[in-house]
């Protein structure tokens, strides 16, 4: 590698005294699956591929604001070449509950507390936390609306793993919504371990049970 060359690569930024820092870097790609239901009926079932063109400054440190984190700016084309139209602006509910496409990972629980402080949130709000995944959800109603958002971060990298919007009219009962979910986030062993502890625990008794028995019957 050349002198010259060394000062040409983007550097890295280090974690902040906090243990925030960026997971992802410019032009990460990611492919998406986005669907959009009016009425019940698939209007746009595509692949959408987002890239990183724009990355943040550095981290304010400490950071005690959460408007303050900074946005990753990103490009989103279908995965048959055309650029998205109007449909893109079913993605602005990522302002509701998030912070666009991607946070910053090392410190979730910094993150919470800072969320929970801005004011963006409401009673209608609830963090999402478990091994995997971080991200929030809201549910509201205007008129005979009713809305659900929820978004949730690949605890990882800290790019986008799930978006979805639905909205149901109360009176006519027809529901449209929206679904952007990152390809190959494949099972949440360790959040599904978190959400059915108990049913777990029942399990592990039963076979622990089952070895007792097992062994009275051999002596």
């Amino acid at each position: 590698m050349s002198f010259v060359a060394m000062f040409l690569i983007s550097p890295v930024a280090a974690a902040t005294s906090e243990g925030l820092e960026w997971g992802v870097a410019l032009n990460d790609e990611f492919t998406f699956q986005f669907t959009l239901n009016e009425e019940g009926e698939t209007a746009i079932d595509e692949g959408v591929n987002v890239t990183v063109d724009l990355t943040p400054g550095a981290i304010d440190d400490p950071l005690t604001n959460w408007s303050n984190l900074g946005f990753v700016n990103i490009d989103l084309v279908y995965t048959n070449g055309t650029s998205m139209g109007f449909e893109v602006l079913a993605l602005l509910g990522l302002a509701l509950v998030g912070n666009g496409f991607a946070v910053p990972i090392g410190n979730f629980s910094l993150l919470t507390e800072l969320f929970t402080n801005s004011i963006l949130w409401t009673e209608n709000h609830t963090i999402i936390n478990d091994g995997t995944y971080w991200g929030a959800s809201m549910s509201g109603v205007d008129d005979e609306v009713t809305m659900q958002v929820s978004v949730q971060y690949l605890k990882t990298d800290g790019f986008l793993a799930r978006y979805s919007l639905t909205a149901t009219n109360t009176t006519s009962g027809a529901v449209d919504g929206v679904t952007f979910i990152r390809d190959g986030l494949g099972t949440d062993i360790v959040g599904l371990l978190q959400d059915n502890i108990l049913l777990v625990g029942i399990v592990v008794g039963v076979i622990v049970l089952l070895g007792a028995v097992v062994l009275i019957r051999r002596r």
